[in-house]
């Protein structure tokens, strides 16, 4: 299941559609429950940043064990295409840990690519 930190806002995006997916079928394929903390809120890295465009996504990774967390990078790598989206755990073992998942600048999502992916 995925679940929605309180206050996380999204705008949706062609793009950012394929990265809820991933979330989502991580979640039932490793039995386990991700929570996104930011969506399209949240002070991130200048006008430009995908967040604000609902190209990225950030997911809790504090409250996962290490296996997991290796296991859940590994489901993104299966189903989120490197040279599209770009995603790895950051800030590992600080207060701010999470996994940052994005479509990856320049590239640009119709909504025929959506529909046949």
């Amino acid at each position: 299941m995925i679940r929605i930190k309180d206050g996380v806002t999204f705008i949706y995006s062609i793009g950012g559609f394929p990265i809820l997916q991933a979330i989502k079928t991580s979640s039932r394929m490793l039995n386990k429950d991700f929570t996104i903390t930011s969506g399209s809120d949240g002070e991130h890295n200048g006008i430009d940043d995908p967040h604000h465009f609902g190209d990225a996504y950030d997911v809790r990774s504090k409250d996962l064990d290490t296996v997991t967390k290796q296991q859940f990078l590994a489901e993104l790598n299966n189903l989120l295409p490197k040279d599209k989206f770009y995603y790895f755990l950051e800030d590992e073992g600080t207060d701010n840990e999470h996994f940052h998942i994005q479509v990856r600048k320049g590239i640009k999502f119709t909504i025929q690519d959506y529909l046949s992916a």
